[in-house]
This record gives structure tokens, C-alpha cells and sequence, in this order.
């Protein structure tokens, strides 16, 4: 089988505008605000912090202003100079988003006052031939413009005073990026690109999520590094597989609380994964094959099945692994250790070579189709009265009787069974949910289950 990489979404498909949103990016040195900013304009929750270098990856929303809907995009910190390995592909990050963007807004410190970094920077940015607002954050008060004017040197006239914590200036300058912005596209996305499915990357720091991320987008766009936590905040993109839209979204490693306490950035991080297993229609939870269990896999995994949410668990870095054959007693060692189920598929890869990508797509494919089924009632009234045949439940001092099911929702198929109003055990719930599952053909994907006296 020959392994093909997910297909990008095309900007030219039938019934799409050719020309995309445009694209506003926001660079500057490290900490000057261009995050606090980002959020500003986009309504976004980025992670905002006064450490420089927390935004490593490329962030990008949406923002509406005056009728107009453009894309921004928030970048790491520029350090010209810079010789470590992590901060240079930071900036290749930014240089990558610098060569996409119709407009550029560089983000400078009025506290700080114009420095070299800002100078060098303003040389390289005017290099990329693209126009270029300069604004000067943390002007908080009008006791502070008087520094503004020194960023005139700059050669980027005139400078936009702006408090991106206050929100001070801001409308000033989104009215000049608005006049400054290429025409928008007209054609609305086709209706087949509405219903994404929304996929979560989860695991412990350093075990390939970023890499994974970067082989299904077919392209770097996480900063990948062999440093623990370089991913701070959560990164989407976009790709179709069999016709299937979907949204990746990576994510920061989650690490055990112990070591987090005391770190303000790792705390939020982690917050904001959880935020995103939550939101996700399927939560992928990558393992490193190459090392045993650990109790962060297991707090990790227990985190995303208690999101109630379908769950893929993808072990990375095969790779490194001298096993051939069949994997049938690995997989049971691996679920026996983790305590999952059977009914969780597994994909082993290795998303540094591409090894079982096709096979992970497949699996991928399977269980967005089974969570994205509707079944007619009379198929769903079939298969309860079936289960209570083959099992009645028991109660004191009457059992629960059923009267009829329906479904109520996708991504897991919800159910509501309507009652008498008599509780029904744990138990009989689990062998209920287990009947419908076979009789649904449902292998890999859960469901939810819940119950309602009916009036």
C-alpha cells in the first residue's frame, strides 16, 4: 500500500473563492505584547504571560472589523542574533508567516522605548517588500505618548500608540489595517467545508505530538524541539482525508500536577488542553512506544475518557522498535497497563518517517464515520426491545420499564431512552450501551446514554 499524505483543503475548490482571507501577522521581538494584542483583535485566549518566548508556534484567528474579516496571526518572538537551535526555528516560524501575510504589524514597547533588536527587526521586516503598521503597546495613559515619538526613527510613519491590555488605540489601528488590506473574497466556502471535525492531540510532553501534527499537515507548522514543552498553546490547521474534513488541533504536553505547581505557564497550558479535549469531536492520545506506561499516560488517557469524547491512541516512534509480527500481545500489555478498553483503537506510527500514517487515517476515518451516524428510531426501538428480551432489568420495589429511545446528538451518538422514571443501575447501563453498540455496528465509537421519565 502506497502511503499518501492527507490532502491539504484547496483554496481553489469547486464553489470556493480563490483568494483567501487575507492575512495580518503580528511580529516584533519578544514581549512587547504581540499576544495580549492577537487576543485583542481576535477574541482568542492565547496564552499571555510577562516571561519572554511563551508563544513559540504560529497562532492564527479571525477578526472582524467595519464589515471586513481578515485573518491574524500571532508569531513568536524575534531575537536577531540568536544562535540556539529552539529560538532560530522560532523564526523560521515567523519568517514563514511574514512571506503568507498581506500586511505586517510590528509591535514594539513603549515602556521600553526603541532598542537594537527593534531597529534590526524593522530593517528585516522592510526587506520582505510587504506594507508594514508599526504599533507601540503599553501606552497605557497619555502621560506615556511623549516616548511614541521616538519610534519615528524607525521609518514607519506614523506610529500607532495602542494598549493591546486596555484596548486603548486599538480601533484606531484596525480602522488603518482595514484601508490597508487587499480586497476580501465574496464567494462564501462551499457547504461541504462547514462540518470539520474537530481533532485534539493530547499526551505528555516529548512523546512526537508535534511531529505527528506537522506529518498530517504535510508541512512544519508546531515548532518541533527535543526540549520538553515547546508547544504553550493549542495550533490548528486543516486537512481532508476521504473526503472528510477535519481540524488538528495540537496541543501543550500535559504534565504530572506535581511538577506544573508553581509554574504559571505550564498550569495554563494545561487548562487550555483540557479546554480543547472538551471541545473536540475525537481526542488522539499519543503514547511513545518506546517507553513503558507512565502514570502521566494514564492521568492523560484518563482526562480524555472522562470528556466522554471517542478516543484514538496513537503510539508513536515505531521506528525505534525492533518488533515485527503480529502485535496482538503488545497491544493487550499496553491496554492492560493504561486500563482501557478494547473497543479504543490503536495505531502504531511513526510520525517522524510517515510509517502507519495510511493506517492511522484509515482507523481515523472508521471512527469519525460510526460518530457521525444517525440511526431511524424504529432501528433504535428494535434494538432495546431486543436487549430487554435477552436481559429485563430489576428494581425495588418495581424495575424500570422502557417506553422508547431516540437520538439526540453526533460525535459520540447520544441516546435518550424514556422511562418510567425508576433508576436504572450501573450495570444494566453498561450492558444496554454494550447491546446497542453491536446492534448498531458501532466497533469503535462510544455512546451516551441517558435516561428521562417520560411526562
Amino acid at each position: 500500500m502506497s502511503l499518501k499524505s492527507p490532502e491539504r483543503v484547496p483554496e481553489d475548490a469547486p464553489g470556493a473563492d480563490s483568494r483567501p482571507l487575507p492575512l495580518v501577522a503580528i511580529v516584533g521581538a519578544p514581549n512587547v505584547g504581540k499576544s495580549r494584542l492577537f487576543n485583542r483583535l481576535t477574541g482568542s485566549r492565547t496564552i499571555v504571560h510577562d516571561r519572554p518566548g511563551v508563544t513559540r508556534d504560529r497562532i492564527e484567528a479571525p477578526c472582524d472589523w467595519a464589515g471586513r474579516t481578515f485573518r491574524v496571526l500571532d508569531t513568536g518572538g524575534m531575537v536577531p542574533g540568536a544562535e540556539d537551535a529552539l529560538t532560530l526555528a522560532v523564526q523560521r516560524q515567523v519568517l514563514k508567516g511574514v512571506e503568507e501575510a498581506s500586511l505586517l504589524l510590528f509591535v514594539v514597547d513603549g515602556r521600553q522605548g526603541r532598542t537594537p533588536h527593534d531597529q534590526a527587526l524593522a530593517r528585516l521586516f522592510r526587506r520582505s517588500g510587504r506594507p508594514i503598521l508599526l504599533a507601540v503597546n503599553k501606552v497605557d495613559g497619555d502621560g506615556q505618548e511623549g516616548h511614541v515619538s521616538e519610534f519615528f526613527a524607525l521609518g514607519f510613519d506614523p506610529p500607532f500608540p495602542i494598549s493591546a491590555e486596555q484596548g486603548r488605540g486599538v480601533a484606531t489601528l484596525l480602522d488603518q489595517i482595514v484601508a490597508e488590506l487587499p480586497e476580501a473574497p465574496s464567494i462564501p466556502l462551499p457547504a461541504e467545508r462547514s462540518r470539520r471535525v474537530r481533532l485534539a492531540v493530547v499526551g505528555r510532553p516529548n512523546v512526537g505530538k508535534s511531529t505527528l501534527f506537522n506529518r498530517l499537515a504535510g508541512h512544519e507548522r508546531s515548532v518541533v524541539d527535543r526540549d520538553p514543552g515547546t508547544t504553550r498553546d493549542p495550533v490548528d490547521m486543516e486537512f481532508t482525508h476521504a473526503g472528510r474534513l477535519y481540524q488538528l488541533v495540537d496541543t501543550a504536553g500535559v504534565r504530572r500536577k506535581a511538577r506544573a505547581e508553581g509554574e504559571e505557564v505550564e498550569m495554563e497550558s494545561v487548562s487550555h488542553t483540557l479546554a480543547v479535549m472538551k471541545g473536540a469531536d475525537i481526542v488522539l492520545v499519543v503514547l511513545d512506544a518506546t517507553e513503558p506506561a507512565t502514570h502521566q499516560d494514564r492521568a492523560v488517557l484518563g482526562e480524555a475518557l472522562k470528556t466522554k469524547r471517542p478516543v484514538l491512541v496513537v503510539l508513536n516512534k515505531i521506528d525505534c522498535l525492533d518488533r515485527s509480527g503480529d502485535r496482538s500481545s503488545w497491544y493487550d500489555e499496553i491496554r492492560s497497563r493504561l486500563h482501557f478498553s478494547p473497543d479504543i483503537p490503536m495505531a502504531p506510527v511513526s510520525a517522524l518517517r510517515g510509517d502507519g500514517l495510511a493506517s492511522l487515517l484509515e482507523l481515523l476515518e472508521g471512527l469519525a464515520g460510526e460518530c457521525s451516524k444517525e440511526f431511524p428510531t424504529s432501528v433504535l426501538n428494535a434494538a432495546l426491545e431486543e436487549a430487554v428480551r435477552r436481559r429485563a432489568p430489576s428494581g425495588k420495589p418495581k424495575p424500570p420499564r422502557f417506553y422508547y429511545v431516540t437520538q439526540t446528538g453526533t460525535y459520540p451518538p447520544s441516546f435518550l431512552v424514556f422511562s418510567n422514571g425508576v433508576s436504572v443501575d450501573p450495570a444494566y447501563r453498561r450492558f444496554l450501551a454494550r447491546h446497542l453498540k453491536g446492534k448498531l455496528g458501532l466497533q469503535w465509537a462510544p455512546i451516551a446514554l441517558k435516561f428521562r421519565r417520560r411526562s
